[in-house]
């Protein structure tokens, strides 16, 4: 069964059309025979289908604004969570709990072009973009004390990038 909008939609429109139409039918058939329940039944099928369509047009594109929207928010919070694990394990690379030979220079320097890419990636708010510059300046400065504070900066960052949306 398809659960898309666009059929749900017609699936609805459709039972309501059918239920108007039968209920104009009954309704003219008891108020004066057979000849009003069709006139009936056909009026209120008619206005039924009518107002289906008017009104379908308007809530696909309702719908589909809505899922844009939802779209682009979703990736720039995917991105985010993303550019947030890469600059975090770029830090683990730098500042390695197992001490400072812990990792090779080619690992680091990977880790580092990976966070920075992931840095400039497109669809990031300003706020966001400006705290992950400032965790990269923090990491490449060597502070292991200021990274940790700029990391932190950059998590409240995000989540006040999905606060605000």
């Amino acid at each position: 069964m398809d659960t898309t909008p666009e059929q749900i939609s017609s699936r609805t429109a459709a039972a309501w059309t059918v239920a108007l139409t039968v209920l104009g039918g009954f309704t003219g058939f008891a108020w004066d025979g057979p000849f009003l329940a069709v006139t009936c039944a056909l009026s209120l099928g008619g206005g039924a289908t009518l107002g289906t369509i008017l009104s379908r047009r308007r809530m696909i594109a309702t719908i589909r604004e809505g899922q844009g929207k939802a779209a682009a928010l979703g990736y720039a919070d995917g991105i985010a969570d993303m550019m947030v694990l890469g600059i975090s394990a770029y830090s683990a690379a730098v500042f390695p709990l197992s001490g400072p030979g812990a990792v090779d220079t080619a690992e680091r320097a990977a880790r580092r072009k990976a966070a920075y890419g992931l840095t400039a990636a497109e669809g990031l708010p300003h706020p966001v973009r400006e705290a992950a510059a400032a965790a990269l300046e923090a990491i490449d400065g060597g502070s292991e004390s200021d990274t940790r504070s700029a990391i932190e900066d950059l998590m409240n960052a995000v989540q006040e990038q999905r606060r605000a949306t």
